[in-house]
């Protein structure tokens, strides 16, 4: 059973609103089934090309819980090129053939956020070929500010397409006391602007500390809600 999302269909609203994305789904069974497995309203970020993309889209969307595209895009470490990724040399009916590809290989999926691509979404050129795509195909958008130059927000915003971005990254150092205070950053964003976005990975040490903390929310007024819930609120 999910943890309800307080106030969302009462008459009293709560003080604010988190979600909370779950990225990197896809190539770990194990790890994978245990993040979906909670019972919050988490939102899962699955890979277009790993392993296990297809079987934990379906797990996910079977519990009622939000499924996204965790879109792979070139960024400025000069990592390793993954499969389907977007990169800066590509034209633009390669990007939407790409884009089309990924959201045919995520059952169910939303949305998008970016996998990477702190070199992509610094670009306008690209940012733009992404958004018409996007906005065509019915889709959401979350920033995963990967980047502080990222232009994407503000080019989905120019052509429409419903976006949010990241306040928090959960787990960017992979230590239970680490998490827990980013967590707790998320909450006191979130008490500030009345709503706040964050995003972990499918650790163990993030797996224990959400199952530690997420049922503490209720009783700060805080509601826990898919991300579809932020954005259609914030448009």
């Amino acid at each position: 059973m999910l943890i309800p999302i307080v106030g969302i269909a009462d008459e009293i609203k709560p003080r604010a609103v988190i979600s909370i994305i779950i990225d990197d789904i896809g190539y770990y069974s194990e790890e994978g089934r245990e993040m979906i497995n909670l019972p919050a309203n988490l939102t899962y970020a699955v890979l277009p090309n790993a392993p296990k993309t297809k079987q934990l889209a379906n797990l996910a969307h079977q519990q009622g819980k939000e499924v996204m595209l965790h879109m792979p895009m070139q960024s400025t470490l000069g990592d390793a090129s993954e499969q389907g990724m977007l990169d800066i040399d590509m034209e633009e009916k390669v990007v939407v053939k790409a884009l089309q590809d990924a959201f045919n290989n995520v059952p169910h999926a939303m949305g998008m956020n970016n996998h990477q691509g702190s070199l992509l979404t610094r670009h306008p050129g690209h940012m733009t070929w992404v958004m018409k795509a996007m906005r065509e195909g019915g889709y959401f958008f979350v920033d995963s500010r990967t980047s502080s130059k990222s232009v994407a927000e503000a080019i989905a915003h120019e052509q429409g397409v419903p976006v949010v971005k990241r306040d928090v990254f959960l787990d960017h150092e992979v230590d239970v006391q680490s998490i827990k205070f980013e967590f707790n950053r998320l909450i006191q964003i979130a008490k500030r602007k009345g709503h706040a976005v964050g995003i972990g990975h499918p650790h163990s040490e993030t797996l224990a500390v959400l199952r530690e903390m997420l049922p503490t929310l209720e009783a700060l007024d805080i509601a826990l809600v898919p991300i579809s819930y932020q954005i259609n609120g914030q448009q």
